[in-house]
């Protein structure tokens, strides 16, 4: 083994073990005592925190001054849920969904008939059954029945939640009261239940109606009798109001009102009460979140915010959260099997409710900018890269001399262009910074927040002594990216949520670490960074120092990229591994084999393997996806995830804007490097005037092969596909544009004659 990957792989065992530590015990030495009361869900759909107001809704107004507050990423099988699939992501603990009708509107939830099954059972089965998640509906029911533990539920939804994997509900379930008073006296008839569930309705936005379930060769339920896009159980005649789609405000209204009586239902019981928004209202949001009362282990949910180790981020959770928190309130969760989600714990937040929910508003209204503003980010960064190919391809090899008019000032703007979009993907994660969202038009802030940082960051890299070498701008670019990515992710990824190149709260993807976009830039801008570093060693006679700042730099970047305190990335250690090997090699003046890349690969398999096991170790409320991954992988949901991956993966794959990008930048790379008439197969043809580019940068090629091999790793590994090379190419290739440049733009007529004559023919790659 050559002693630069001896290295390597000694410092990344180093970093793996300093970071993760003896493994934490997986039990809690403190023992946890049943809750006083009974445990009380309260579900609805389409409820956010701008439709709660003092005077229109004052019990959820009482609740958000008493309670642990949050936002809720109700995220399911498609990007758009219903209301049932809301009520099956607790159901199976997992994302679940409704078969999806023909014009894609939801279907309105009924209850039970007089068969006992919960109508559509059948096509919740066929539903999950056909997606990659592996949803087992019933669960919830199925657990509560073997563990008799007693259960009541009220309404449809609650049908749903309770229903055993046979369709039926587990203990009793009855129709929500219609009125207000006969539902607070229902609930306190049955408080002596361990579990309430209560369905208090849904709240659909104009234009999004449920409809009625069209019929099944065997109904479960009696036709229904009530018009479509209304919530059932009035036994009141339809009037006007039946006709006109009632306001958000009427909804919330009513909404409001049935959590009223729950509440007052159980006065005097001590309950522990959840309020959760399951579903959207037909528009993508952040859904209202709320929680009173004590806990078996912990402070009582009071005056705080909620948050989850799923998430990992303070005032916001998702619905496959709700499962866990149940089954932990009601000391079920060591009888059910590993579920993606995670127990919703309160931390502390601001000192008044008003200024708790004024920060929820705040994450809900940057979560709903950010989605407007990403795709016409992407369109219009792709649009500028295949604008800087064309250009690029042009000049680049363009023979004349590059100190006269008119190809010097047209070499200036490329090198000046190429930098600024190098640095836009870094400037769309700093652009988080500044409260763009908050202006009266979002879209001009935002795009005013980004390009002042691009031009700062292009600034300094022309700015600065660094300039006068051929890497020097493009390495300052390639810096901030790598420093800007890897404080965010130690310092709890505030950066990369809610970003256009990020992670969206309301996609409910990623809620910390590395975004499979963030792991392509800071792996492409590593690698270059390393080459920077290990060039200005290299030519000072330190080469010894060179490897092992090739080696550190990249053990850094695995350590931040995979530890599951930070990054929690699975995919991308081993990429990143081999792309610092292949570059610590060839810095040492060796050759990069085929045994070396299956040894690094090796390597690399080893390290995510020992992050995931150590984070498996921890308490499950603790675990990041990593842990929760293997925790998958152990209880035989290994190709459930893999299908799932490789589907996401075709799904992205024929995006025009990703491939414009893929294939755009390696031609790109291809000419700057070969140049237009290669010679006997040379990397680097004698045709082209950049022929003495590898002679400047000795390390240009194994950087170029070290990036391209992680970009490739990372494109097969990753649920994200082709997103992942194209992002990296987004970074990497203006950088080699800029570099390549300003080499023509330093390089003396005479050099340049002498470097097209006499360029040796190269080697053939490894």
């Amino acid at each position: 083994m050559p002693r630069s990957l001896r290295a390597l792989a000694a410092a990344l065992l180093a970093a793996v073990a300093v970071l993760l530590g003896p493994p934490a015990q997986a039990l809690d030495p403190a023992v946890p005592e049943p809750v006083p009361g009974p445990v009380v869900l309260v579900g609805v759909a389409g409820l956010r925190w701008d439709d709660v107001g003092a005077l229109t809704t004052p019990a959820l107004w009482d609740l958000s001054r008493e309670g642990s507050v949050g936002v809720v990423a109700t995220r399911s099988v498609r990007a758009r849920g219903c209301p049932a699939d809301g009520w099956l992501a607790v159901s199976s603990g997992n994302r679940a969904a409704d078969v999806e009708a023909d014009d894609r509107r939801c279907r309105t939830l009924r209850d039970p008939g007089e068969s006992g099954v919960v109508p559509g059972w059948e096509d919740y089965l066929a539903a999950a059954g056909s997606a990659s998640y592996g949803a087992r509906p019933g669960l919830l029911g199925d657990l509560l029945a073997r563990t008799g533990t007693e259960a009541t539920g009220f309404g449809p939804g609650a049908a749903i939640a309770l229903a055993t994997s046979d369709g039926t509900p587990s203990g009793v379930h009855e129709p929500v009261p219609s009125e207000p008073r006969a539902l607070q006296q229902a609930v306190r008839a049955a408080a002596g239940s361990d579990l309430l569930v209560v369905d208090a309705g849904v709240i659909r936005d104009p234009g999004y109606a449920t409809v009625a379930r069209l019929p099944t060769s065997s109904p479960s339920a009696a036709p229904d009798a009530d018009l479509p896009g209304l919530d059932g159980g009035d036994d009141d005649l339809p009037g006007a109001e039946s006709i006109v789609e009632p306001t958000r405000a009427q909804q919330a209204v009513r909404v409001d009102a049935r959590i009223g009586a729950v509440l007052d239902g159980l006065a005097g019981h001590d309950a522990t009460v959840l309020v959760v928004s399951l579903a959207d209202s037909g528009r993508n949001g952040l859904q209202l979140a709320v929680a009173l009362g004590p806990r078996p282990l912990g402070p009582p949910y009071e005056a705080d915010q909620l948050t989850s180790g799923s998430t990992r981020q303070p005032g916001v959770v998702q619905v496959t959260d709700v499962t866990p928190t149940l089954l932990s309130l009601l000391l079920l969760q060591d009888e059910a099997p590993a579920l993606p989600g995670a127990q919703m714990v309160p931390v502390p937040g601001a000192a008044t409710g008003a200024e708790r929910v004024a920060r929820l508003l705040d994450v809900q209204q940057e979560a709903g900018a950010v989605t407007r503003v990403s795709g016409s980010y992407w369109a219009w960064l792709v649009l500028a890269q295949a604008v800087l190919f064309v250009a690029a391809a042009i000049l680049l090899v363009t023979r004349g001399r590059a100190d006269r008019a008119p190809l010097r000032p047209a070499l200036r703007v490329l090198q000046v262009s190429a930098l600024a979009l190098g640095a836009a993907p870094v400037a769309s994660f700093l652009v988080g910074l500044v409260p763009w969202w908050r202006a009266d038009r979002p879209g001009v802030g935002f795009w005013s927040a980004l390009l002042g940082w691009v031009a700062v960051i292009t600034v300094a890299a022309l700015a600065g002594p660094w300039r006068r070498h051929v890497l020097g701008p493009a390495g300052v670019v390639a810096g901030v990216t790598v420093v800007t990515l890897a404080v965010d992710a130690v310092t709890g990824s505030n950066l990369v949520i809610d970003s256009p190149m990020g992670a969206h709260r309301i996609m409910a993807a990623r809620f910390y670490g590395m975004s499979n976009q963030a792991f392509a830039l800071i792996t492409a801008a590593g690698v270059l960074l390393a080459v920077v570093v290990a060039d200005w060693l290299v030519r000072t006679g330190r080469h010894r120092l060179a490897v092992w700042a090739v080696v550190a730099l990249g053990a850094v970047v695995v350590a931040v990229d995979g530890a599951p305190m930070w990054g929690a990335d699975f995919g991308g250690p081993p990429a990143i591994i081999l792309a610092f090997a292949m570059l610590a090699v060839a810095v040492s003046g060796r050759r990069v084999s085929w045994r070396l890349v299956l040894l690094v690969g090796a390597i690399g398999a080893a390290v995510v393997l020992g992050f995931a096991f150590f984070d498996y170790m921890r308490p499950v409320s603790d675990r990041t996806h990593l842990g929760r991954f293997l925790a998958t992988v152990l209880d035989g949901g290994l190709w459930d995830v893999l299908g799932r991956k490789l589907s996401a993966n075709l799904r992205v794959l024929s995006s025009w804007r990703y491939l414009v990008l893929a294939i755009g930048g390696v031609a790109l790379t291809w000419l700057v490097l070969a140049g237009p008439r290669a010679r006997g197969g040379g990397l680097l043809g004698a045709g082209s005037p950049l022929a003495g580019l590898q002679r400047s940068v000795p390390l240009l090629r194994p950087a170029v092969a070290a990036t391209g091999a992680a970009l490739t790793v990372g494109f097969l590994m990753n649920d994200s596909g082709i997103v992942v090379p194209a992002t990296g190419i987004a970074l990497a290739v203006p950088c080699l544009v800029a570099a390549a440049a300003q080499w023509r733009l330093d390089t003396r007529p005479e050099e340049a004659e002498v470097s097209v004559r006499d360029a040796p023919a190269a080697r053939p790659s490894a």
